[in-house]
């Protein structure tokens, strides 16, 4: 009987997994309607705009699935990071992915290791074996922040450097306790200051986080939100108003709106708290709820200006 049930779950599993590429393909297939309609001529035969599937190795040795959606916009593209929650993936996103495109965002979405098609690595035996999400610590959501999104970035970089998107224009979207991974990040991205013409970092020119947990794996949010630097960004928080997140969410709008009020006189100037009516949150709130979607484009449009004196594109070495 122990056998059985086990087979039983295997079966289930490798369903499971059959669907989610399903809906994997199907994100992948709708960006490319959408973005087809008014394309250039040139733009229909350039592989270099096509969405796509793409395999990131990171610098300790685990290789990630991720999905890239090129922006027709070139050197002038911001570039939008999602970062999605933990237990999640990147196949939720699909009608998000496709309104960023739309108005012109070039958009990455790395599966971060243990999650979607990044669930096994290689041992020190070099035997491949798969990521227990219930035993990952915080040492690993650490090598999250660490590895796998400095590694998405280091892809960005590569397409930057082609003139297909302009990196200098980075806006994160964490998800749950994406928030946290994606709030770290930012401010690790912030730590690195140029030398000389060489651009190393500060380049997240906005935050935006959707029903934001308070940690993951013991790692706060709080540590990374309250930099300095990060409160100067653009920062935008969305949360169904009857969610269990909408606590979480009113405890961080409150303070960031204080100090961003201290330091712009009176004004919290590229804030936004952004609450639904609804007991949605994470993915759900995103696909579900209609005004979620244009309030996010219009934030990124609104608060991350592209110009030759504005966040201008640089080339990286």
């Amino acid at each position: 009987m122990r056998a059985l049930a086990a087979t039983n779950d295997r079966d289930r599993e490798i369903c499971r997994r059959q669907r989610v590429f399903m809906v994997l393909i199907y994100l992948a297939s709708i960006v490319v309607a959408a973005t087809a309609v008014g394309q250039r001529p040139k733009s229909k035969q350039d592989p270099k705009l096509k969405p796509r599937q793409e395999k990131l190795r990171t610098k300790d040795g685990i290789e990630l699935r991720a999905f890239y959606f090129p922006s027709e916009k070139g050197k002038e593209a911001p570039v939008v990071l999602l970062v999605h929650e933990w237990q999640g993936q990147a196949s939720p996103y699909a009608s998000l992915v496709r309104a960023l495109n739309q108005a012109g965002c070039a958009v990455l979405i790395p599966d971060y290791r243990g999650h979607g098609g990044s669930q096994t690595y290689i041992d020190a035996r070099g035997q491949s074996k798969e990521f227990d999400i219930a035993r990952m610590s915080r040492r690993d959501a650490e090598a999250i922040v660490t590895f796998d999104l400095e590694k998405a970035k280091g892809y960005l970089k590569e397409e930057n450097n082609e003139g297909l998107l302009n990196l200098n224009a980075l806006i994160v979207i964490g998800v749950r306790e994406g928030c946290v991974l994606a709030a770290q990040w930012a401010k690790r991205d912030w730590s690195f200051p140029s030398v000389g013409r060489n651009k190393q970092g500060q380049d997240v020119k906005a935050l935006i986080m959707i029903s934001p947990e308070k940690q993951l794996k013991g790692i706060s949010i709080d540590s990374a939100i309250m930099d300095p630097n990060l409160l100067r960004l653009p920062i935008m928080i969305v949360a169904g108003a009857g969610s269990p997140e909408v606590s979480e969410a009113k405890r961080l709008g409150k303070r960031i709106e204080g100090i961003k009020k201290r330091m712009g006189r009176g004004e919290a100037e590229g804030f936004q708290l952004s609450l639904a009516k609804t007991s949605l949150s994470g993915p759900a709130l995103v696909t579900e709820v209609s005004s979620v979607i244009p309030a996010i484009v219009k934030f990124i449009n609104e608060e991350v200006e592209v110009s030759d004196t504005v966040n201008p594109w640089i080339e990286r070495e």
